[in-house]
């Protein structure tokens, strides 16, 4: 019985040694378990994503290593607004990529980050301060994906009936002819006269609109914007006084009309170039005189609603209808540009004869002021009319057309996109066209740069020399053969291309047969 005892004995303690063994074991494949994909992934991972705190840092004094940002909130869709220049919808700003894998991290300068680095702690407190600790790495959001920046979205069609700015940018090298222009304070002493487009040309014998009359006051001073053809002047005195008289209007507060010598302006607007435009506020005159700094911080009031597409009716009044129908009514006027939500409520309001609705059309931006336009006046042979207005009321598709394209520019509630770091490469910013440039203004607008303004003499020189080598450029194939050919016919042309604007300006010329074409009106600024 002894040896059977003894083996049992032996058996009992190997199954229990074997038991140990098997725990242990399991045990081990456990921790692995645990610990094995933190230890793997510390080991795959990219250099670029190990951030160090060494006391002493190595990096170049320009660069710093960029930490992986948390997924950044939706941002809100920005919005434009429609006050002033056509405005582009809402569209998406991302475009998802393809590629689920995230992209290691990189070492960018600076001034790409951000938040500002911090600086270091003093030397004093250097040994006293313990070293920062990394902060983990968050896992990888498998719906957080790369970002590409989408191109910028573009603008929605603009109804066939608006006006559009006539520019095609200016020659390089030359300085922008609305810098020559608005240094000049006083009107060119030629005969009167409205040279080129209204939207590119310049004004010739310019007569300004006295500061103050019995029924109006001109504002923002500040700008020597009060200037016009005469025939201009005549109209807006003779508005004023009828408006005060026959359609209980207070008196107008007017705008900017054109420069001195008209073209371009620094800024506010693409068209009151050739001194037949003129800014109009729908706010009435009050009863006493402004002072000048009032007239430069007094604010228009917009006749729009908050949501922009509907007049506000503690602001309008039947006297705004009567002043606009006023205007409309003078023969020499072609046309008055307003808002499309005040030609809405002129087309349900007016009542008997609608024939003058067909001069107001509807457009961006004027809704505290009325724009009035007036047609070429005689003996302006170099002034180039625009497209006639269509002979309706412009109460239908037309107006129908401008609210559809409020109501795109409008922001839409948009879905919230799933949260995603931001886009790795900022968006370029869109290429703005150069300025207009002297020599791409009519011939004639050098003379009356010039006359009366030897300072201006260097850059009307400038402009002569690019538009005579464009024209020998455009004309080289039928051009001499030989350079001094080519050069004696460059400058005959020159000489005489001068001589014919100067004589153009002077009225010794016969006129001109009129040339159709569409100009364009934009508003940028408020009053």
């Amino acid at each position: 019985m002894k040896p059977e005892r003894a083996r049992r004995r032996g058996l009992a303690q190997f199954a229990g040694l074997f038991a140990e063994l098997g725990l242990a074991v399991i045990g081990l494949g456990l921790a692995v378990t645990a610990l094995g994909p933190a230890l793997l992934a510390q080991q795959n991972e990219p250099p670029a994503q190990r951030v160090a705190f060494p006391a002493e840092s190595t990096a170049a004094p320009d660069t710093v290593v960029a930490a992986r940002p948390d997924p950044a909130p939706p941002a809100e869709a920005a919005t434009s607004s429609a006050s002033e220049v056509p405005a582009t919808p809402p569209t998406s700003p991302v475009q998802r990529a393809a590629p689920p894998v995230e992209p290691p991290m990189a070492v960018a300068p600076a001034a790409a980050i951000a938040e500002p680095t911090p600086a270091p702690p003093p030397a004093a407190d250097r040994a006293t301060t313990p070293p920062p600790q990394p902060q983990p790495t968050p896992p990888p959001n498998p719906q957080s994906q790369p970002q590409t920046v989408a191109a910028p979205p573009t603008s929605p069609a603009t109804p066939t009936t608006a006006e559009a700015p006539d520019d095609h940018g200016g020659t390089p090298g030359l300085k922008p002819a609305k810098v020559l222009f608005g240094a000049v304070a006083t009107p060119a002493p030629l005969a009167a006269r409205a040279i080129g487009t209204y939207a590119k040309g310049c004004l010739a014998g310019g007569q300004a609109l006295p500061v103050d009359g019995p029924a109006w006051q001109a504002m923002r001073l500040s700008r020597n914007r009060n200037w016009g053809h005469p025939r201009l002047i005549a109209l807006v005195e003779r508005l004023a006084l009828d408006g005060r008289s026959k359609d209980g209007w207070p008196g107008l507060l007017v705008g900017d009309l054109a420069q001195p010598r008209g073209g371009p302006m620094l800024t506010g607007h693409a068209s009151h170039q050739i001194g037949l435009d003129a800014d109009i506020w729908l706010t009435p005159m009050p009863d006493r005189t402004l002072t000048r700094d009032e007239r430069e911080k007094i604010e228009a009031t917009s006749m729009l609603s908050e949501d922009g597409l509907a007049i506000a009716r503690d602001n309008w009044t039947d006297a705004h209808l009567k002043i606009l129908r006023r205007a409309a009514s003078y023969p020499e006027v072609e046309r008055i540009l307003v808002h499309p939500a005040i030609k809405q409520v002129l087309c349900t309001t007016a009542d008997g004869d609608r024939h003058w609705l067909s001069k107001v059309r509807p457009y961006w931006g004027h809704h505290y002021h009325f724009h009035v336009r007036i047609s070429c006046p005689a003996g302006s042979s170099d002034c180039v009319p625009q497209k006639p207005v269509p002979g309706d009321d412009g109460c239908g598709k037309e107006l129908e057309d401008w609210f559809k394209l409020l109501a795109k520019i409008k922001p839409e509630p948009q879905p919230l996109p799933i949260p995603a770091p931001p886009p790795v490469v900022a968006a370029k910013p869109p290429k703005e066209k150069p300025p207009t440039t002297l020599d791409q203004l009519p011939d004639a607008c050098r003379v009356v740069l010039a006359t009366g303004n030897p300072a201006a003499n260097a850059d009307i020189d400038a402009a002569v020399a690019a538009a005579t080598s464009a024209t020998t450029k455009a004309a080289s194939t039928k051009a001499a053969t030989t350079k001094d050919g080519a050069t004696k016919d460059s400058a005959t042309k020159d000489s005489a291309a001068k001589s014919a604007a100067k004589a153009a300006v002077a009225g010794t010329l016969p006129p001109k047969p009129e040339k159709p074409a569409t100009v364009s009106e934009k508003k940028t600024v408020t009053p």
